[in-house]
């Protein structure tokens, strides 16, 4: 085993660089360790090489300066210790975790830090080696019995001591970065450790309650912190003994679906509803003299709320815990009230928006509550839609076939709430998604007033994309200004126009929404009946996936024709395809489709005959040949072996020769491209010539045998082009055939030689 230069360095480095110099080092330190892989992995015992005894002290060296770091004075010496005694366990893998320096020294060490007065990046990074340690041994049950099991409740207490206190139960003002570490590490212990967990469930619970669901009363919260604190309080069920995790998770599903409602009947008091439940709930009278107000500060339910604004926070919120149950893997089956979420999520949909002409529609106004609060709650409400939006996607991706009764109520309030909601991107986006699934369950099978109710969000899908900056502009041409986004001010005077193409509103770029949007085109042609759209409609579909370069869609419109009220068919788009994806094979199986080669009948029949009776057209071309010699002989001369004269045949040799002609290029040419090249070249030179070149009246006499073979492949390549259709040729008599099979379908004859 060769000794890594980089270990000996690295133990140099730690010997003779001060503390305070340490953390400016760490990133060169960092790379020394992940370089060491061989001398770390490797047992103390069983290396060989004439650096096998140097490895083993270099490695043993390193370790006891990282435990003398760990207990060191200076926060530079833990800060450092930390970091390394990380990469080292990554790094070595078994041979450090089952090391007795591991156990004894490093372990405590780290959890000692915890409660010290160390910096919260040093901290952050000790739970984070902890628990990496953790989820490394887990493989391996002796190490779990004499590392984890002794030392992992202390870390969890310690954890919590850091969030919450002892006497109180209130949180501590603590970094959030910090809190949202400890949170990740209980999310990815706990599932393995569930023993561990269960007597802290309770304190679990008071520190994630802050993070929940926050409001602007709780001031600000990361998004990531709210996500982690979620996803811990959903694992919490596992902790439950004896197999009740299933029950647990249905009771807190229940217990959440409440909790929506009854925050609901505060939010949304300025409007009277009317909405009933189909589950059971009867919701509990409002006072309208109180200010509105939710919540409760008992240790089971979630932090007091006050006015509209924090309300639509919290309904949020909520939604979105209960997202996180149904997303979240269970160990155990569960059973998901769908009864009394979609009752729910209907509910949160019913609220419509009034138009922005004033008028309220069909919005039923309570009179006891002020316009401020009123405003407050349209302003919100888009973000219940896509709370409710989100919640309907996710049921659909963990239920996937098992939605399609859920699917057309569910589109039905996506239609309905849609106008609404359509201006705000996250809701189209959330639109589009919920659209795409219910498309592919019950699509083909919706009618024209269920289509019909489809074409705004037809529309605005169509209008993202196009407005997408990826894709071309539909708008005006370059160097001008669209006229959507021209300003002209209230006197009459015209601002300066750019001269700078303006190709799209910076605030319409959203990739998420031009994603989901692009995946719907489709299957708006393929799984929608495209007899209830207008032809309108469907030209815009198709311009719309030209100009974003949707294969998908180009390629749904053309296995999906339009056909119009009057039977017309639209042009296709195969062209546009075919530019934009020529190299592709699916366009190459549209445009050249590879089907077997079918006869027309009139071949079959003549190929058929050829094959059957060979040996009886020999014998007819002979009695041609002789029939031809005793007619010419006379008045051309005399004629030699093996030759024809053309020159001064008879009425009946044109004759012959004009239904050679006719036949030649079509008829017979089945049966030439399977004649014999070898058999061909036995025949005699005049013979070959006459055929190859079929004699008429104009001609002059054949030439010599190389123009012969010249000029019958070239007849060979035009009857290669020549039409299947015979019907002009069905009245031909039979001798043209006769004649073109004397030169290649010769053969043997009863005495086994070849007629010369």
């Amino acid at each position: 085993m060769s000794l890594p230069p980089e270990l000996r360095v690295l133990c140099f480095q730690l010997s003779n660089t001060p503390t305070e110099d340490l953390p400016r080092l760490t990133p060169v330190l960092l790379q020394y360790v992940s370089r060491c892989q061989v001398p770390l992995s490797t047992p103390a015992g069983s290396a060989a090489g004439p650096d096998a005894s140097s490895s083993s002290v270099l490695v043993h060296k390193l370790k006891t300066q990282l435990s003398t770091l760990l207990k060191g004075k200076t926060l530079e010496a833990r800060f450092t210790a930390v970091l390394l005694i990380k990469a080292v366990v990554e790094t070595g893998g078994w041979e450090i975790l089952q090391a007795s320096e591991l156990r004894s020294q490093w372990i405590p060490g780290l959890l000692s830090i915890l409660v010290k007065q160390d910096s919260a990046i040093t901290k952050e990074l000790c739970i984070l080696a902890l628990t990496k340690i953790y989820c490394m041994t887990h493989p391996y049950q002796t190490l779990v019995r004499e590392v984890t099991t002794p030392t992992l409740p202390t870390f969890v207490t310690s954890c919590l001591n850091l969030i919450l206190s002892k006497s109180s139960g209130k949180n501590f003002d603590v970094p959030s970065s910090l809190i949202e570490a400890i949170f990740c590490s209980f999310s990815t212990l706990l599932p393995r450790h569930t023993t561990i967990y269960r007597p802290e469930v309770s304190r679990i619970r008071l520190a994630t309650k802050p993070y929940l669901a926050p409001t602007l009363s709780d001031g600000f919260v990361p998004s990531s912190l709210r996500e982690s604190a979620r996803r811990l309080v959903v694992l919490l069920h596992l902790t439950a003994p004896k197999n009740a995790g299933g029950e647990e998770w249905g009771k807190a599903v229940r217990s959440l679906v409440k909790e929506v409602h009854v925050t609901a009947d505060q939010v949304f008091r300025a409007v009277v509803e009317d909405w009933e439940s189909t589950a059971g709930y009867i919701g509990e009278p409002v006072d309208f003299n109180q200010e509105l107000a939710g919540g409760s500060d008992a240790a089971d339910g979630l932090p007091s709320w006050t006015g509209i604004h924090a309300g639509v926070e919290r309904l949020v919120g909520l939604l979105a815990i209960l997202e996180g149950y149904i997303k979240s893997e269970t160990s155990t089956p569960v059973s998901i009230p769908l009864g009394a979420v979609m009752d729910m999520v209907t509910r949160m949909l019913s609220i419509a928006i009034p138009s922005s002409s004033g008028s309220s529609g069909s919005v039923r106004l309570h009179p006891a509550v002020d316009r401020d609060e009123r405003d407050g709650l349209w302003s919100g409400m888009p973000q219940i839609y896509v709370a409710a939006l989100q919640l309907i996607n996710t049921l659909a991706n963990r239920l996937q076939e098992g939605f399609l009764p859920l699917a057309q109520g569910a589109l039905n309030q996506l239609t309905w709430v849609f106008p609404s909601g359509r201006h705000d991107p996250s809701f189209r986006q959330q639109t589009y998604r919920l659209s795409a699934k219910t498309l592919m369950f019950i699509g083909k099978g919706l009618d024209r007033n269920q289509a019909a109710k489809l074409i705004p969000i037809v529309r605005f899908c169509c209008r993202d994309l196009q407005a997408d900056p990826g894709s071309v502009s539909s708008g005006s041409p370059s160097g001008t200004i669209p006229s959507e986004l021209k300003v002209t001010s209230h006197n009459g005077a015209t601002p300066l126009q750019s001269t700078v193409g303006v190709a799209v509103d910076p605030r319409m770029e959203n990739t998420e929404l031009f994603g989901t949007a692009s995946e719907l085109l489709p299957l708006l042609i393929s799984h929608l009946p495209q007899q209830y759209l207008d032809i309108s409609l469907r030209a815009l579909i198709e311009r719309t996936a030209i100009l974003t370069h949707n294969k998908d869609a180009m390629l749904a419109g053309i296995l999906n024709p339009f056909i119009g009220k009057d039977g017309t068919v639209m042009t296709s788009i195969l062209p546009h395809m075919t530019r934009e994806f020529g190299d592709d094979d699916v366009v190459e199986v549209l445009l050249r489709p590879r089907m077997p080669l079918v006869p027309s009948p009139v071949a079959k029949i003549s190929m058929e005959e050829g094959v059957v009776g060979l040996s009886e057209d020999e014998d007819m071309v002979m009695q041609h040949q002789d029939t031809i010699s005793e007619q010419e002989g006379p008045r051309g001369g005399a004629v030699g072996p093996g030759e024809i004269n053309l020159d001064g045949r008879g009425d009946d040799a044109s004759t012959e020769s004009h239904g050679l002609g006719n036949t030649f290029s079509a008829r017979s040419l089945a049966r030439d491209a399977n004649a014999d090249s070898s058999v061909s070249r036995t025949n005699s030179p005049a013979l070959g010539t006459a055929l190859a070149s079929p004699p008429s009246l104009s001609q002059p006499p054949a030439g010599p045998i190389g123009s012969t073979s010249q000029t019958h492949t070239q007849s060979l390549q035009r009857a290669e082009h020549v039409d299947t259709n015979m019907d002009e040729d069905s009245s031909d008599s039979d001798d043209g055939s006769v004649h073109l099979t004397m030169e290649l379908d010769t053969d043997t004859d009863d005495d086994g030689a070849v007629e010369a």
